[in-house]
């Protein structure tokens, strides 16, 4: 019996995935793709349906045959909120079940404040943004909230003192859901975007690496649908692959990692370092304001400053070396940019990466490897971090019976696949 209901939750989310990603499919498509017979796809969505998280939405006429019913997420089943928490910035967003935001706000990040002070913050404008959504708390099944790593992600803390050591073991996801009377999931915030990516965005492979940049830089792989946590949920960590002929100190004790020379910090150091050029682009160096730092030189290579798109190149043919090792270990044939540090400096990222893998990733003799910029670039941690919660509602540990059950009409079997559509195609 724990094997039938595990096998249950299994199921279920596969298929709410496929559903929420392509807005409306058949009962037949959903066996084709997820790789379940026929009677099985029926049971469950007929559970999906009587929870009210799916409903059907018309009818798919495909040549003299019986019309297929098409089935679609219910956008108002229930609502998650996603944060993503960094030293220079901060976003929360609400997002309804059919994964598309409904609320979003910018906020400033943690700078040096205490991670008490900060969680308090954070309850207050999540408040704020539920009331401007017109969203009640009691449709909203939890919360998301994504941060760098390393992180203990069973226990809900950061495992290192950054930004201050008051945030190591600091019990954040306890706190939190103290303040907000609502679940809250930690979660890394790559593995956070490149998630967000796979079941907000249809893509044509469910196999991909993704680069994060925001204060730093970090990195996630999804292989076969299912994001690479490796270990303890810390994997992918490229910002800190040491690079060639890089010395620069970093954050983690080590030297010469990509953060370290490429990154918006380093990008702003070298920045200051030339005093004019700053002083022309408005840079002022406090870490709190790194990310706006970065933004005013990626605008200013976006306006053609010879000096700004200098830096960049620098820094992104850094990052793309740092890609060609994520590249070269997974032997991944696409690569995602996001995070908001690529929110204006992006097409200049994905075109020197690019050149960098084209030229240096193994698999080029195969097929160059792609590069493309997230489809949210400065959200996709955080939509990703509320998706996470979303897409744990089938399972016990998240409140399902706050969902809506909906009368439905007729339940009645499809069809079983046509023999060329064999209902076993891949595996979950």
């Amino acid at each position: 019996m724990l094997l039938d209901g595990v096998a249950q939750v299994v199921s279920s989310r596969r298929l709410l995935d496929l559903v929420r990603t392509r807005g409306s499919i058949s009962r037949v498509e959903l066996a084709r793709l997820s790789g379940l017979t026929s009677p099985t796809v029926t049971h469950v969505v007929r559970g999906l349906l009587d929870l009210g998280l799916v409903h059907e939405t018309g009818v798919q006429q495909r040549g003299r045959g019986q019309p297929r019913r098409l089935l679609s997420v219910t956008a108002d089943a229930g609502y998650a909120v996603g944060i993503q928490v960094d030293l220079t910035t901060t976003t929360a967003v609400v997002v309804d079940f059919a994964g598309a935001t409904v609320a979003s706000a910018g906020l400033r990040g943690s700078g040096r404040r205490s991670p008490d002070r900060t969680v308090g913050t954070l309850v207050d404008h999540v408040g704020d943004l539920l009331a401007s959504a017109g969203v009640p708390r009691d449709r909203v099944l939890g919360v998301g909230l994504v941060t760098h790593g390393p992180q203990d992600r069973e226990r809900g803390m950061l495992l290192t003192a950054q930004p201050t050591p008051a945030w190591e073991r600091f019990p954040l996801t306890a706190r939190l859901a103290a303040g907000l009377g609502l679940p809250v999931l930690l979660e890394n915030d790559a593995t956070a975007a490149a998630v967000g990516e796979l079941w907000t965005r249809e893509l044509d492979t469910e196999t991909f690496g993704l680069v994060y940049m925001a204060s730093g830089i970090g990195g996630a792989v999804v292989v076969d649908g299912v994001a690479y946590r490796g270990r303890a949920s810390n994997a992918v960590e490229i910002g800190h692959v040491p690079l060639p002929d890089a010395r620069s100190a970093c954050v983690c004790g080590n030297r010469g990692c990509t953060q370290a020379v490429a990154g918006p910090a380093a990008v702003v150091a070298q920045a200051l370092a030339r005093g004019d050029v700053a002083e022309r682009w408005g840079v002022r160096g406090p870490a709190e304001d790194t990310l706006a730092d970065f933004e005013r030189v990626a605008r200013a290579a976006r306006d053609g400053d010879a000096a700004a798109t200098d830096l960049l190149t620098r820094s992104a043919r850094r990052v793309g070396q740092a890609a060609t090792v994520l590249v070269n270990l997974f032997d991944v044939d696409t690569v995602l940019l996001a995070g908001p540090a690529f929110a204006t400096a992006g097409p200049l990222y994905r075109r020197v990466v690019g050149a960098a893998l084209s030229e240096h990733a193994l698999s080029r003799t195969l097929s160059p490897p792609r590069v493309a910029l997230s489809g949210q670039v400065a959200t996709a941690a955080a939509v990703g971090g509320a998706l996470t919660v979303l897409r744990g509602a089938p399972d016990t540990g998240l409140p399902l019976g706050r969902a809506r059950p909906r009368p439905t009409t007729d339940l009645s079997p499809e069809p079983e696949p046509e023999p060329d559509q064999p209902a076993t195609i891949g595996a979950l």
